[in-house]
């Protein structure tokens, strides 16, 4: 008679048991789509690098609301060609707020370190242009005019774009040991292919980040859902008066694209400053002046989630030597033993 009463009892607890792990579980699993916070690193000059006191350096660096870092930044900027963009919106079509905000990004990238590729999707997607250097100048302006020349035409097959732009960044033209970001812009609700399943797929290739762009017209949720799948930031200006800022997001002048609130930096004399950045997060420093021994420079990214992260840069001031000046009575001893041996020589002449 006491074995129904046990087995209550042990099923309230077996009960118990498979909640705790459903719920581990549901934790496993949420933890897995939970983005990266905060980053920041240094690019330049090597740590532990060294230099004569009163040298001037100016360091640089990169930081990101979504864990992404690297040796310099491979980009492929995914640009919508599809017939909508000829659309108005704000006194300009899509497709001018696109080119500016576009050509804004990329004049704010550091040169040194970065690589730009243009993609345009419509029905399909095309490789404008390759990954191609910021460095030299000259290179520049052919980028510029890949942008300039998506044209306005066709569908919206977003997961073409994404696929194209992962094969770039993966690709023999990529760099090892950089960031690979790609920035996807669009107006639309797309027509064909899967753009979730190409963010995953991209992400799963090797690419960091995929950040979206939401324009008027746009599909915010979907265009919401390829960022969460790319571990990356999604940034909505689908209402036409918010166009205006754009460009200045995209420049970092007023904002940027990787979820940072603000960056700072500790200088070794312990002044601390705010930094600007450009649209992805890039920093660089004014000239300052070496000391002597451990000059520490201490970077802190804030992200528009709260988290943080600081990374250090130590750059080492050492003494400049100069030649010890003989006293007077050396330069006398050297000109009296210069002058007997000119007379030892005419003695023998």
């Amino acid at each position: 008679m006491m074995l129904p009463s046990v087995l209550k009892q042990f099923s309230g607890r077996l009960s118990g048991v498979l909640s705790l792990m459903a719920a581990a579980l549901v934790t496993l699993f949420m933890a897995g789509q939970v983005h990266a916070a905060a980053s920041v690193s240094w690019l330049s000059p090597t740590d532990g690098s060294s230099a004569p006191v009163g040298t001037n350096v100016a360091p640089t660096g990169v930081a990101s609301g979504v864990g992404s870092s690297g040796d310099g930044l491979d980009l492929v900027l995914v640009l919508d060609s599809s017939g909508s963009m000829a659309d108005i919106n704000n006194g300009k079509s899509r497709q001018q707020w696109q080119r500016d905000a576009a050509i804004a990004l990329v004049n704010s990238l550091p040169a040194a370190t970065t690589s730009v590729s243009i993609v345009e999707f419509d029905s399909n997607a095309n490789v404008v242009t390759g990954l191609t250097s910021l460095t030299p100048a000259s290179n520049i302006p052919a980028i510029i005019a890949a942008i300039n020349g998506v044209n306005a035409s066709g569908g919206t097959n977003i997961a073409s774009g994404i696929a194209a732009a992962a094969g770039e960044l993966t690709g023999a033209n990529a760099t090892t040991g950089r960031s690979k970001q790609m920035v996807v812009i669009s107006d639309g609700d797309p027509t064909a292919g899967d753009q979730n399943a190409a963010a995953l797929a991209a992400v799963a290739a090797g690419v960091n980040n995929i950040h979206s762009v939401a324009i008027p017209g746009a599909d915010v949720a979907k265009m919401e859902d390829i960022a969460d799948n790319g571990n990356g930031v999604f940034s909505n200006f689908t209402n036409s008066a918010d166009l205006a800022n754009i460009a200045s997001v995209f420049d970092g002048t007023a904002g940027n694209l990787v979820g940072l609130d603000r960056v700072e930096v500790t200088l070794p004399d312990g002044t601390t400053i705010t930094v600007p950045t450009d649209g992805l997060g890039n920093f660089s420093l004014a000239d300052y002046a070496l000391e002597l021994g451990d000059n520490v420079f201490s970077a802190t990214a804030f992200a528009t989630d709260g988290s943080q992260a600081t990374a250090d840069l130590t750059l080492i001031g050492t003494e400049v030597t100069t030649p010890v000046p003989l006293p007077a009575a050396a330069w006398m001893l050297l000109a009296a033993i210069a002058g007997l041996g000119a007379m030892a020589r005419r003695k023998h002449s």
